[in-house]
């Protein structure tokens, strides 16, 4: 999992690669984030943006748990399917009801999981400072490629 803040002043990127998901056979998912797992380039970023901004001590875990539309054995033909994921996302202890275009496709053995769509920090109440609101964008853009194989 990846996020990226763009603005004319700066550009703030990190990845998580503790996420942990789990897909069922009806199309019900769930994801976990946990937000000590992101890594930025700058360690006082991801200072701020563990004690300041998503508060990791009183909310360890992002999560998005719900389902996917029209999800039947026809997807794995080994292409490419678009699909919606709609379910419940979780952050800061903020739910908002998403709606999710992704993209699955069956490799033979699981299912690759990509996807990318915007969270406003606002949103799930996560206040930006006056003084660095203009380095944060509004919109921060998340990213999700997965490789879930059955158990």
């Amino acid at each position: 999992m990846r996020f990226f803040s763009t603005t004319p002043i700066e550009d703030i990127e990190a990845e998580n690669h503790q996420t942990t998901a789990l897909l069922q056979a009806d199309g019900a998912f769930a994801f976990r984030v946990p937000v000590l797992g992101f890594r930025f380039e700058k360690a006082l970023m991801e200072e701020h943006f563990n004690e300041n901004y998503l508060e990791s001590h009183t909310y360890p875990n992002g999560s998005f748990e719900g389902s996917i539309d029209d999800f039947t054995d026809a997807l794995k033909d080994g292409e490419s399917h678009n699909v919606l994921a709609k379910g419940v996302l979780t952050i800061h202890g903020v739910e908002q009801q998403r709606e999710i275009a992704s993209m699955v496709q069956w490799n033979g053995t699981g299912w690759d999981i990509e996807s990318v769509f915007t969270v406003a920090p606002a949103d799930h109440d996560i206040n930006i400072p006056k003084v660095v609101r203009n380095k944060i964008a509004p919109t921060i853009e998340v990213t999700v490629q997965a490789n879930l194989n059955p158990r």
